[in-house]
């Protein structure tokens, strides 16, 4: 079966050229390079199916924090590949954690996609 789906096409307006055969720029990125570096660690961290995974545990578990031994059992992997993972999203941000006795939990921080979520948004 062939199934159409018919999608607005985006305006494309005329621009003039330049010497060269260069365009003037018709926009200029809002993100300065230090606001992108710090965006692409984020979704870099969340672009993992594990660790969206991990975050979503930890985010249902809201507000308690989730000790990483609750974590293993729901994940098919080692502990030290869990802890990579939990490494890679402490370092983005996206989770924190708080040593009690032997042992971390783990609770996201919810201000560690606003950045994200404002720039997708506007």
């Amino acid at each position: 079966l062939f199934w159409a789906v018919t999608t607005a096409l985006p305006v494309i307006s005329h621009r003039e050229r330049q010497p060269g055969g260069c365009c003037s720029p018709f926009v200029e990125p809002d993100l300065t390079p230090e606001d992108a570096l710090r965006l692409a660690i984020v979704t870099k961290a969340l672009a993992d199916p594990t660790r969206l995974r991990i975050v979503d545990a930890v985010r249902k578990a809201s507000p308690e924090a989730v000790c990483q031994s609750e974590l293993l059992p729901l994940f098919d992997m080692s502990q030290p590949a869990l802890s990579k993972h939990l490494r890679v999203l402490i370092a983005a941000g996206v989770l924190r954690t708080e040593r009690r006795g032997l042992w971390a939990y783990y609770f996201t921080d919810p201000s560690a996609v606003d950045d994200l979520r404002a720039w997708l948004s506007a």
